[in-house]
């Protein structure tokens, strides 16, 4: 149940930019509610993806492609699967996985590495259990030493 719960909550924390709105692809940003387009979303993730990877303009472009080919995914599979919530979230998790590893394959392993650790970051993952190998390694030093 732990696990379910868990994949749920990394589904949507991965989603929420991709699944905020109802707007499509081509429609207007609704002054009222100030939702923005897909394309609008896209481009603020790649931007800030840009900023803080320092990524080449070639990776900028295949980003901002990989961005909203998924964010498109995700609003059809929220479209198609609102009155199924567990294939929703089993959509999301499969289009999640896969623009991972895309985004793997267009980043340096070292770019991989920072992308990795503020994604853990913003989802709230502690220091101990994230991805990092360095601080894992720094985590279990301090453990033996405390044991002694």
């Amino acid at each position: 149940m732990k696990r379910i719960t868990l994949a749920i909550f990394f589904t949507f924390a991965t989603c929420a930019a991709f699944a905020q709105g109802t707007a499509t692809q081509k429609a207007p940003v609704n002054q009222a509610s100030g939702e923005k387009t897909i394309e609008e979303r896209a481009s603020e993730i790649t931007a800030s993806m840009a900023s803080h990877l320092r990524l080449s303009p070639d990776q900028t472009k295949k980003l901002m492609a990989l961005n909203l080919r998924c964010m498109i995914s995700a609003e059809e599979a929220k479209d198609k699967y609102k009155a199924e919530p567990r294939e929703m979230v089993r959509q999301m998790d499969i289009i999640n996985q896969t623009r991972l590893s895309q985004i793997k394959d267009i980043l340096t392993p070292y770019q991989f590495q920072q992308y990795q650790q503020r994604r853990e970051e913003k989802m709230g993952v502690p220091k101990e259990a994230q991805s990092n190998p360095a601080s894992r390694q720094q985590g279990s030093r301090y453990q033996q030493e405390q044991s002694y």
